[in-house]
């Protein structure tokens, strides 16, 4: 049986970067934010996490494309300036 809150895993092709999509209630809440929602951070499957929990955020949706525009593709940004 599948839950609504299991985690996302993705890894961008070209830069490697791995993030991680969960969700977080009040009974999980940790990360000295309010409220529970939708939170991302740079984690490989099975690994710790690497920094910072970002969110919350409404929806999974939402915590994704966040971490899709801020996470996957910033190491592709910074490469792109290295190379400039």
């Amino acid at each position: 049986m599948t839950s609504n809150h299991e985690p996302l895993y993705d890894i961008h092709p070209q830069t490697g970067a791995n993030i991680e999509v969960f969700y977080a209630d009040r009974a999980l809440e940790t990360f000295g934010r309010c409220g529970a929602g939708w939170f991302w951070w740079y984690r490989r499957r099975g690994f710790s996490p690497t920094g910072s929990a970002r969110g919350p955020f409404p929806t999974s949706y939402a915590a994704y494309r966040h971490a899709a525009i801020n996470g996957l593709a910033a190491p592709l940004q910074i490469a792109a300036e290295i190379d400039s």
